[in-house]
């Protein structure tokens, strides 16, 4: 027996209830990719949302990619990111996606503004439809 396990009257129990071992690092390669790939879809339906009605599913999608950005971060928080250079491509995601998301909302404003107030919509792009169908 060691000093330590002299020095506790239950050695084994103490192993026992010690806690939670710590949990290996992530392999951050794909999730990163996976939130690039979201961003990459999302941020042209955003910005051809106001002219082609594409602003609910890139709005949908955006946000999707900024919630995983901000529990991704969480997890560099804890430790769970083997590197700094991954955590830094994270930042740098995150902070594309904080501003799509921007950007979205201000689109959606816009659309219903258009909508709502002037006839935007039927009078620039009716004809181009019609010319399109014709044609």
């Amino acid at each position: 027996m060691t000093a330590s396990d002299e020095e506790r009257p239950f050695p084994r129990v103490d192993a026992l209830f010690g806690g939670e071992p710590a949990l290996p690092p992530l392999d951050p390669a794909p999730r990163l990719r996976r939130l690039a790939v979201l961003l990459a879809v999302a941020i042209p339906l955003d910005l051809l949302g106001i002219t082609c009605f594409t602003g609910v599913p890139g709005a949908a999608l955006t946000l999707w990619a900024y919630l995983s950005a901000d529990s991704e971060q969480a997890l560099v928080q804890a430790g769970r990111y083997p590197d700094a250079l991954s955590a830094a491509r994270l930042g740098r995601l995150r902070q594309v996606a904080l501003w799509a998301m921007v950007f979205t909302v201000c689109s959606l404003v816009l659309q219903i503004v258009l909508f709502t107030t002037t006839d935007f919509y039927g009078a620039v792009l009716l004809p181009v439809v019609d010319r399109l169908l014709a044609g």
